[in-house]
């Protein structure tokens, strides 16, 4: 791997981005305002969809402390980029660096 594996992450900023706008695609930010439970269904499977390609990279890609953190970060700044609310993009991506810490 060497240094040049410690320092290219533009793979891993490719599948965090793609992550967001696969969620950006199936549950747009218009639809956080929704409250009912199939929204909150919805939501549920998307992001267990989302955190299992995750956890797939993760151990695909041999990720250490720095690589899971900065998959978090891509994830989170796109989410905000896409236009979620913040406590939205809080929750959804502290799930997923919580799925990634746990792996």
């Amino acid at each position: 791997m060497g240094l040049l594996g410690l320092v290219n992450t533009r793979e891993l900023d490719e599948f965090a981005t793609a992550l967001a706008e696969d969620l950006g695609r199936r549950f747009p930010p218009k639809s956080e305002g929704r409250t009912d439970p199939g929204a909150k269904h919805q939501l549920e499977v998307i992001t267990e969809g989302l955190t299992a390609r995750a956890v797939r990279f993760h151990k695909e890609h041999k990720l250490g402390i720095y690589r899971k953190a900065k998959l978090a970060n891509v994830f989170r700044w796109k989410l905000s980029e896409l236009g979620y609310s913040k406590p939205f993009v809080e929750r959804v991506t502290a799930h997923l660096a919580k799925r990634l810490a746990a792996n």
